[in-house]
């Protein structure tokens, strides 16, 4: 059976690799200013220093949310925020800015061992606010209620091409449609996972093998903007298979069911 796994970019592949693990499946480059609300989470390793991790979403001028399982057993004073950033490895461009993560907050029911990994959220909380600027913007935090059922919506980050695949350093962007939590189980019950209303999921049927596109590891955290221009925050990246092939739903945590519990915090 295919594994399934969370999209987090481990520090057992970075070291093995010697490389970041950053990119969207099957998607495109980025062009600046599409997606100002799009942050890195790096970490800080002494053999490795600072590299890419996770993806999240800027949502204030000093609160950002992220997976749950990208921060879980971590050292806040090791963690780290870029946002502005298109090219993580080109020279800073003139709106790029990098700041130290302060604490970080995981939902409380988070749940790795529990299926379908529930309530995969966390708050981080930087040290100093952001400057915004054209290419720095928080997203808007999708209403209670919002459902999005088979529209288009669109993934970013710098996770992995396929899994186990090459790297690029440029931010990456896939169009892709949400599709109903029954359509979604569905599929995810053949591996044992139970999908709920606080999962929103994402898949292209109609996309030949092999084309179809899909997040992957170094991706977690990160954003799935749905509504009228993209403009809304509906999921962060959660879970989907190990091997990114895009045939089966990516699973994402539907914001709009803690956006009480974001707003509080």
């Amino acid at each position: 059976m295919k594994t399934v796994a969370v999209f987090l970019c481990v520090i057992a592949i970075v070291l093995a690799e010697g490389v970041l693990d950053k990119r969207i499946v099957n998607g495109e480059k980025a062009e600046l200013y599409a997606h100002p609300h799009q942050a890195s989470l790096q970490l800080f390793q002494d053999s490795h220093g600072w590299y890419h991790i996770c993806g999240a979403v800027l949502v204030g001028p000093n609160k950002l949310v992220t997976a749950a399982h990208c921060v879980q057993g971590q050292d806040a004073t090791k963690l780290r925020v870029e946002v502005g950033a298109l090219n993580l490895l080109d020279p800073p461009n003139a709106y790029e800015q990098t700041i130290p993560v302060e604490f970080f907050i995981i939902h409380p029911l988070y749940n790795e061992k529990g299926n379908a990994y529930p309530n995969d959220i966390a708050i981080l909380y930087l040290s100093s606010p952001v400057t915004y600027n054209k290419n720095v913007q928080p997203a808007e935090l999708a209403p209670k209620g919002s459902s999005f059922a088979n529209e288009q919506c669109i993934i970013t980050g710098w996770g992995r091409t396929i899994g186990g695949g090459p790297t690029a350093a440029h931010l990456k962007q896939a169009y892709i449609s949400k599709i109903t939590r029954s359509q979604c189980n569905l599929r995810w019950a053949l591996y044992g996972q139970l999908i709920t209303d606080k999962h929103i999921c994402v898949y292209e049927a109609s996309d030949p093998a092999g084309t179809r596109p899909s997040a992957c590891q170094g991706d977690s955290g990160g954003p799935l903007m749905c509504g009228a221009d993209f403009k809304l925050l509906a999921g962060v990246t959660s879970w989907g298979l190990a091997s990114c092939t895009g045939g089966m739903p990516s699973v994402y945590t539907r914001v709009s069911e803690y956006v009480d519990w974001v707003e509080a915090n």
